[in-house]
Formats: C-alpha cells, structure tokens, sequence
C-alpha cells in the first residue's frame, strides 16, 4: 500500500490525541508500522471483499433503517440511566447510504458539579466501502503511542471480525474507544467528566454491542 496513503491515515488517528507538535512527530513513525505489516492489510481487504460480495448476493446494498439501529443501542451501564431518548438518522445518495444511531448515559453529578457520561454511537456504512476502510485501516494494525498527558493504542477485540482503538486523556480523563466490526459497523464510546480512566470498561461494552453485529 503506498507509503503516502499510511502516513495520512496515520496522521487521522493521531488528530484526537496529544498537542499538535507531537502528532507530528509521530505520524511518520506509525505510518512505517502500517507500511510494513502491508501483508495484513491485504489480508482483511480480502476478506473485507469476500463480505462485501456476500451481501450483494442477497441484495443487502443499503445501511439499515436507523430504528433498526437503534435496537442495537445497550442498555444503560451500572450506575448510570439514559438522559432521554436515543437519536438517530439515515442518510443516502448515490453512492452513499449510512445510518447513525446515539444515546447518552450520566451518573449524578459529583462534588465538582460536573455529572459523568458515557455517550454511545452506532454507525452502519452499509453502502458505502471507501468511508468504512478509511476509518478502519489504522485500527487493523498494532499501533501504540503515549506520553505524559495522553495514550492511544489500537486494541485486541474479544469478537469475530473486530478490531478497536483506544484515545485517553489523562489530563481530563476522557476517554474514546472506536471498534469497526464485520466489514461495515462502527461502535464509537465516549467518557467524560470521569474520576477515573474508564478504558477497560468501554472496551467491554463495545465488544458486548459488537457482538450484536454478529450474522449482519
């Protein structure tokens, strides 16, 4: 895959975690890390056509109605309820189809007056290819990056056709955990206003709405 092409996904992954200067500075770095395990991207893009082509056979072309999505949402985690109802949207033109589904959870705000939450989004780029494999590219490799104020890493999903990322901020403690599911789906989790890092936690709940995925 051209060398080019890696340092820009590289450089995406980045963008939401550390200071510009260091984004910068790593972005080549990570970028020789994709460019060498180029074996394994074609491996997934192999595969990734194999599902593409399943589902064409059964004419499923489309992403999902984003009600459908939607049932797809989990139910609040421990300790936490949901602030209203989920959202959602669906959105197609020629050459794109996407559905998007949401919904936020809080805890009672603490001492600080600041209520901790945890915001879930679904997205089913069932129609458009190019969108999903941008996002997903930088997830399929073993990427790692820290310093003293934030931490990003790609993470081992416990679920078929599954594989995630992790941005922690730990400075304010927020945490962003994505995970690309079969070849189509997007989990996205997000934490916030929270007394401790909560990365384990997110990274169970998305492997927990991945496998809703499973046969879609």
């Amino acid at each position: 895959m051209n060398t080019r092409i890696l340092t820009l996904v590289a450089g995406a992954l980045l963008i939401g975690c550390g200071e510009k200067a260091q984004e910068m500075k790593n972005a080549a770095n990570l970028a020789e890390q994709m460019a060498a395990a180029g074996g394994k991207i074609q491996e997934t893009q192999n595969e990734a056509e194999t599902f593409y082509k399943q589902r064409q056979e059964k004419g499923d072309t489309i992403s999902m109605p984003y009600a459908e999505l939607q049932k797809l949402l989990p139910s609040a985690p421990s300790g936490y309820s949901a602030t209203e109802e989920p959202g959602g949207s669906s959105q197609s033109m020629a050459g794109f189809s996407m559905s998007q589904a949401e919904q936020t959870f809080t805890k009672p705000a603490g001492a600080d007056g600041n209520a901790p939450s945890i915001q879930v989004t679904l997205l089913d780029f069932g129609g458009t290819q190019s969108a999903y494999s941008m996002m997903a590219l930088p997830m399929m490799m073993n990427l790692s990056q820290e310093d003293a104020h934030h931490r990003l890493r790609t993470l081992k999903m416990d679920t078929p056709y599954t594989w995630g990322s992790e941005e922690y901020n730990k400075d304010t403690r927020e945490t962003k955990v994505t995970a690309i599911t079969r070849y189509r789906y997007v989990v996205t989790i997000e934490a916030r206003n929270q007394a401790e890092d909560q990365s384990a936690m997110l990274k169970s709940l998305a492997e927990d709405i991945a496998r809703k995925f499973e046969g879609k």
